[in-house]
């Protein structure tokens, strides 16, 4: 398998979710499970290539094959989707998107999607901000206080006594509410949560990059999904809506997300 260099990449600098890294032609003729090797090296090269890959999950879309002994050829798109603090640095997850390779007569954005990467590295980058890990405690902290203060979102849940969950590349955040009132935003609520929404890390990144808030067609194409309690979500949706137009605010806000957002929030 081979790997042409990154055409375009991102100084160490400007690194933060959204942040395309590199997007590079792969080549291999082993299979699937050789685009997760060689997708990740430009994503190393990227973050400083001192970069170690802790994790590596890659998954094909319904109907794309991509048979061993058979030369296969796909474009990666390496997208920052978290950046998250530890003990032994600052941890990077990326989202590597595989769609075939574009041509004259197929351009990149009509290209079809084969599969995606999903990557967790351990890097030298500087301790990042807490809004750069959605999903993470320290992001719950930031929802709780913009949602405490939020009049919009307090008249949306007048009537609601129960919690809202949101699973964003695995880390849950429950809001548990009562009548008009944020109790608290936390990874665990007591009882758990009526219904909880679960999206990818490069899905929460679109949503919060987009120029409008396109939570309800993200729902309709089936890019997030719910479980729970259905009636509560579809009573809760406007709610919904409005959290996420705070989290853009949040992004926005930490220099990463659509700046039309910024200050839509108080």
């Amino acid at each position: 398998m081979t790997a042409s260099p990154p055409f375009l990449s991102a100084p160490a600098a400007t690194i933060a979710p959204g942040t395309l890294l590199a997007t590079v032609g792969v080549t291999t003729t082993s299979g699937v499970f050789d685009f997760a090797a060689r997708a990740a090296d430009p994503v190393v090269s990227a973050l400083g290539g001192d970069a170690q890959v802790r994790s590596a999950h890659v998954s094909l879309v319904p109907g794309a094959d991509v048979p061993a002994g058979t030369s296969v050829t796909v474009q990666a798109e390496a997208t920052v989707t978290a950046l998250l603090p530890s003990r032994a640095g600052t941890v990077a997850e990326v989202a590597v998107t595989l769609t075939e390779s574009p041509s004259a007569e197929v351009p990149t954005d009509l290209a079809r999607r084969v599969g995606t990467v999903e990557l967790s590295l351990l890097t030298a980058l500087t301790e990042p901000s807490a809004a750069a890990g959605p999903g993470s405690r320290p992001w719950a902290t930031l929802l709780d206080e913009r949602l405490r203060s939020d009049e919009e979102f307090a008249q949306l849940i007048e009537t609601y006594d129960g919690t809202i969950g949101l699973r964003i590349a695995g880390r849950e955040v429950h809001i548990r509410c009562y009548r008009g009132q944020v109790l608290e935003v936390a990874p665990r609520s007591i009882n758990g949560a009526d219904f909880i929404v679960d999206m990818s890390g490069a899905e929460f990144v679109a949503l919060m990059t987009g120029p409008a808030n396109t939570f309800m067609e993200s729902a309709m194409q089936r890019r997030l999904s719910s479980s729970g309690s259905g009636y509560e979500y579809l009573r809760m949706t406007t709610a919904l809506i409005r959290i996420i137009d705070v989290c853009r605010a949040i992004a926005a806000d930490d220099g990463w997300g659509h700046p039309a957002q910024n200050g839509a929030t108080a």
